[in-house]
């Protein structure tokens, strides 16, 4: 199955939520495949990473079936509010990327179980999102569980892949946030977990 998404605009509460998170400005490279080797390619067995408060970036390439798979734990009052694909640098256009609560990837990346998934979008120079946060193109991926940004504390694994012939170098940076007191209020009228489509 292929899977494919066209971009939605975030509800207003989203963008209401993020303006009033807090954001330190430096940022680290948390991964780079080139310095610190391939992510895993075992679902069951991901790369452990440890975020930071504010911009983590993770470098990949990828090509065919050389699928990428790491996983984070947000500490309690940690929340996910973007992923911004920084850079795009190859031939084919676009690669995926999934999400699913816990430590691994249920799912397998032939014929998945769409519904198993939280979230999934695709990126890259087709539609036009390098330079943009996709976490709410995530939460709307059709047929998934879906959620609203941001993400809240909680262990989440990640499935990145680009199944084109020619090899593509990506950089995603996660941007890791502490909510401001006015921010804290909306998030608890939001609740800290994922919010959830209605079906």
């Amino acid at each position: 199955m292929q899977l494919r998404f066209t971009r939605v605009v975030p509800g207003v509460l989203s963008v209401a939520l993020i303006g009033f998170l807090t954001l330190p400005a430096a940022g680290i490279v948390t991964w780079d495949e080139a310095i610190n080797g391939d992510l895993s390619g075992d679902r069951f067995n991901p790369t452990q990473l440890t975020l930071t408060l504010g911009v983590n970036s993770i470098i990949a390439t990828s090509v065919g079936t050389d699928r990428e798979y790491y996983t984070f734990t947000l500490p309690d009052g940690w929340f996910l509010s973007q992923i911004i694909v920084a850079s795009y640098v190859g031939n084919d256009p676009l690669a995926f990327l999934g999400v699913q609560e816990g430590t691994i990837f249920s799912e397998p990346p032939v014929n998945p179980i769409v519904g198993n998934i939280l979230g999934y979008s695709h990126f890259g120079t087709e539609n036009n999102t390098v330079g943009t946060d996709i976490l709410d193109n995530v939460g709307a991926g059709p047929g998934a569980i879906g959620f609203t940004p941001p993400l809240g504390p909680g262990a989440y694994t990640w499935w990145s892949q680009q199944t084109g012939a020619n090899p593509v170098t990506y950089q995603l940076d996660f941007v890791v946030v502490i909510p401001g007191p006015a921010g804290l209020a909306l998030l608890a009228l939001a609740g800290t977990r994922p919010r959830r489509r209605r079906k």
